[in-house]
């Protein structure tokens, strides 16, 4: 199912796909024609990977690629292979991957702007000339407090966010861990490892095995964060101390262009002044 928000964007609700698309071709909306295929592909996409959520659920370097793979699958697991930490599953690019299948086509059909939020895991495309500003959410459900501008030139295709409040389970404690990148499902890769990164040791973090609370998750029996109540800011400068050194590693392998690491309002970014602080003249998207 699908309804415009406005001439450029609609919004469109396939079960656990659930995003808002805004395209244009320079400047003008694209054919209405067009959504029905996107919500059609979704389907397809999500029929396809269903049979194959065992080796979905694998770590990749245990999961046995094949070329009868949907190619749905085929992109999240190519997505977590390139970042080369071994305890990802393909299910850690999954949002990042849909989101990228439908700019993907919408570019096929001649888009010159895209813009696509699958819950937090944004995929771009900008034609030349094209620019945009992404907002950047201190934690889940409050409003963007930063943006993330992006040019045609920057060579960004995602901008994913990952932390502890989100649609799936995560190992740190982040409020928001911001990972760009060249597409959309690395970035939501790279989002994943960045969250996880973010973590400490403290009486006010409580965690749990994740198949305690979902017996089908891909996380099996590592211990994922069900709490972070108050704490000292040594325990938080710590944590996103951890995630900042992560991030490093990532951006000289080129696989990172960028982060913002955010944690009971302290936040951290690499480079720095990569995101802007909100304000009344500031204009999104």
């Amino acid at each position: 199912m699908w309804r415009h928000i406005d001439t450029y964007r609609c919004f469109i609700d396939c079960g656990p796909v659930q995003m808002s698309v805004l395209a244009e071709r320079q400047g003008r909306p694209l054919s209405p024609n067009l959504w029905d295929e996107v919500e059609g592909r979704i389907k397809r996409c999500l029929a396809s990977l269903k049979h194959y959520l065992p080796e979905a659920r694998k770590p990749w370097p245990k999961a046995q690629p094949q070329r009868k793979w949907p190619k749905i699958l085929q992109i999240m697991f190519e997505a977590v292979r390139a970042t080369g930490d071994p305890t990802l599953t393909s299910m850690a690019a999954v949002a990042g991957s849909f989101a990228w299948v439908v700019r993907e086509f919408l570019v096929e059909e001649g888009a010159t702007k895209v813009l696509i939020n699958n819950g937090g895991d944004i995929a771009l495309y900008l034609a030349q000339g094209e620019s945009t500003r992404v907002g950047i959410v201190p934690r889940l459900g409050l409003k963007p407090t930063h943006y993330i501008e992006v040019k045609d030139s920057d060579g960004i295709g995602g901008i994913a966010t990952s932390g502890f409040g989100g649609r799936s389970f995560t190992l740190g404690i982040a409020d928001a861990a911001v990972a760009i990148a060249s597409t959309a499902p690395l970035a939501d890769a790279l989002a994943t490892i960045l969250g996880n990164a973010v973590n400490a040791e403290h009486p006010e973090i409580k965690r749990k095995p994740a198949r305690e609370l979902d017996p089908a998750s891909d996380l099996g029996s590592l211990p994922v964060t069900t709490w972070v109540g108050n704490l000292p800011l040594s325990i938080v400068e710590e944590a996103l101390e951890k995630g900042y050194q992560k991030a490093i590693e990532l951006y000289h392998k080129s696989l990172l262009k960028g982060a913002v690491l955010i944690l009971k309002g302290i936040v951290r970014q690499l480079p720095e002044g990569v995101a802007h602080r909100i304000n009344e003249n500031s204009i999104l998207a």
